[in-house]
């Protein structure tokens, strides 16, 4: 009796499409990475586009923006120039040129006091613009000590005062009570204006309310943060903590990011190279995993760096960027995962701070002159406004972590399968492709071919040249398998998005070949959205 036919055991192994990006310490741990998505709800979702709100210097780049809501209106540094932004009443904005300062680059820093000033410093110079009365000031010596204070830097508001960190000292001073025009300087002493770090030997960096931690400052330099509270003392009216400080301080200021209770920033000390910061309160912890850990240590110029923070849809997010080594990761504190986020060309994200107002985001860019709308309603990159825009595509690229069976046996990777909103807009265009037909070999009806006596083959005149059409979908996913741990990926396998209105949410791919080390790239092309969630991957020995 014959041996029956074997029969291949089919198995489901879970795939984990939605993730984070993991870091791994080298990519045979785990090359996992997620670009310009999200989690939400368990599934991936898009990361906030943009569009161009406002073209105001275009040969420049962002330097700072600043929202009042006391003055109704915008304040944005691009390049040397300062300029207030206002929205129309259809929406649309408009600006007004306010004053040039005396520095075209470089991080700038802006806060505002409760009598209509805005000080906005440049690390050089401290800078007064006044709102109501449309009156701007540059500071001179006899109005702020440049000469002892040094570096005028990180600039903020506490209690009636705005603070402002000298870089390059142990000192960070106050101003007057709600007068940006009154500092410590040259003429008679002002020691109740006058603070200075203490904990260990260092220089300062910024001076930071808590965010709804009533009186409580947080006073950082380049390697340790000190914790300081408005006790409303005669003589000086901050008190340093006793009991507790911040081993970490400061990389760069331009990185601290503030929002709900929370504050974040790269921070550095003797021992320890960057890592992500975040204090609630009296409470801080690093985010650290090895991945990013390993990630931050390998680069560059980590000092060259800028974050901030913005709620998407109910999530904060930190997004930080290293310029020098071109990339820019966002973490979400809802989910506790690290994404890779990014331009159009994969380089690093052109936001340098975001804003809100008038219920939208808005963010000065580090390559333009330009103000950009930000916002999950947005699902490309527009540049330009008007009949000139031009959209650009934002890549979205999930790879996911590798497929290994404990054997480490070969196996048939059957078919990839996962969930996807289907039947968005979608254009569906005709390529047209020109072709001429070979002369067809005549054969029998055995597919023997019929030659000449001298053995040549026999043929039929060849057709005309003729057009055919391949269907074309601006949306769509394409495919690539990594077989070596991802490292290397293959050639793209690309499956269309169904047309507008066919909803039906499986997708598909049949027959992905033989493989021990699977790791899989999905790149999402198109200018709509894309909601997906894990798959299945299905397999036999």
């Amino acid at each position: 009796m014959p041996a029956p036919n074997a029969i291949q055991q089919v198995q489901e192994i879970p795939l984990q499409i939605v993730g984070g990006s993991n870091f791994g310490r080298f990519a045979k741990i785990n090359n996992s990475q997620t670009w310009n998505f999200i989690v939400s709800d368990n599934f991936l979702v898009p990361y906030a586009g943009y569009e161009t709100a406002l073209i105001l210097n275009s040969n420049q780049k962002g330097r700072g923006i600043y929202t009042t809501f006391n003055g109704d209106l915008m304040v944005c540094v691009i390049g040397g120039n300062v300029y207030k932004v206002q929205q129309a009443s259809n929406g649309t904005l408009y600006s007004q040129y306010i004053a040039s300062l005396d520095t075209s680059e470089g991080d700038v820093y802006i806060a505002e006091n409760n009598s209509a000033q805005v000080c906005i410093t440049d690390r050089v110079y401290v800078y007064v613009y006044n709102w109501s009365t449309g009156a701007f000031n540059k500071l001179t010596n006899a109005q702020f000590d440049y000469t002892i204070y040094k570096s005028p830097g990180y600039v903020s508001f506490q209690n009636g005062r705005l603070i402002i960190a000298c870089e390059g000292t142990f000192y960070w001073v106050l101003s007057g009570f709600n007068d940006a025009l009154d500092w410590p300087n040259t003429g008679p002493a002002k020691p109740a204006q006058i603070g200075s770090i203490q904990t260990k030997p260092t220089t300062t960096k910024a001076a930071v309310p808590i965010p709804g931690g009533g009186n409580n400052l947080i006073v950082m330099g380049t390697n340790v943060a000190e914790s300081w509270q408005d006790v409303g003392a005669a003589l000086f009216p901050y008190q340093r903590g006793t009991t507790y400080n911040i081993d970490y301080g400061c990389l760069n200021a331009s990185s601290i990011a503030e929002l709900d209770n929370m504050i974040v920033w790269l921070g550095v000390n003797e021992q320890s190279g960057p890592v992500i910061m975040y204090a609630t309160g009296s409470t801080t912890k690093s985010i650290s995993t090895d991945g990013i850990d390993y990630v931050l240590s390998n680069l560059t110029n980590p000092e060259n760096c800028t974050g901030f923070l913005f709620r998407q849809d109910g999530h904060i997010i930190y997004q930080f960027t290293f310029l020098d080594d071109n990339i820019s990761y966002a973490y979400d504190f809802n989910t506790g995962l690290f994404f890779n986020v990014s331009d159009e060309n994969l380089d690093y994200h052109i936001a340098r701070q975001v804003v809100f107002f008038k219920n939208d985001y808005y963010f000065v860019s580090l390559d333009g002159g330009d103000v950009y709308r930000f916002g999950t309603q947005y699902t490309d990159a527009k540049y330009g406004t008007g009949e000139t825009a031009i959209a650009k595509e934002i890549p979205r690229i999930r790879i996911t972590p590798p497929i290994r069976l404990p054997s480490q046996r070969y196996f048939v990777a059957k078919s990839l399968g996962f969930t996807i909103e289907n039947g968005q807009q979608n254009i569906k265009t005709l390529i047209p492709v020109s072709t001429n037909t070979l002369s067809q070999i005549i054969a029998t009806e055995s597919y023997v071919e019929i030659t000449t006596e001298l053995g040549n083959p026999i043929g039929v005149e060849a057709n005309a040249t003729q057009t055919e059409y391949v269907v074309n979908y601006s949306e769509a996913v394409d495919l690539s398998i990594s077989r070596d741990g991802g490292e290397t990926f293959g050639s793209s396998w690309r499956l269309n998005m169904n047309p507008t209105g066919k909803r039906k949410s499986r997708f598909i791919y049949q027959r992905l070949g033989i493989v021990n080390d699977a790791t899989f790239q999905l790149r999402f092309s198109g200018f709509g959205r894309f909601v997906c969630t894990d798959g299945i991957l299905e397999i036999y020995q």
